[in-house]
């Protein structure tokens, strides 16, 4: 039996928008991903959503810390928001012209 897992890629957008955790205005990481939506991610608390959803939260010890500087870090890669670049990433990945 062969078994092949992948997971979809994903593009980092940042925002500046209001976290429902930390109840203020927090910088949030928007990871986009083809076929599956956006999964928003607060640089803070390290709160995630997707849909609508807050994320099952991790049992280990620290998660949030974690979380929150793997998010701050991809943030800062991410650089200003290039819609053109998006949309050509989102025709790629799907192999639907935007």
């Amino acid at each position: 039996m062969n078994v092949i897992v992948c997971r979809a890629r994903r593009y980092s957008i940042r925002r500046v928008m209001r976290c429902a955790t930390c109840k203020t205005r927090r910088r949030m990481l928007v990871q986009d991903e083809a076929w599956y939506g956006p999964t928003v991610t607060c640089c803070h608390c390290g709160e995630s959503w997707q849909d609508g959803e807050r994320s099952p939260r991790s049992n280990k010890r620290g998660w949030r810390k974690e979380a929150a500087a793997e998010a701050t870090a991809k943030w800062l890669a991410a650089g200003p928001y290039d819609r053109a670049a998006h949309r050509a990433w989102l025709a790629q990945e799907t192999g639907v012209a935007a």
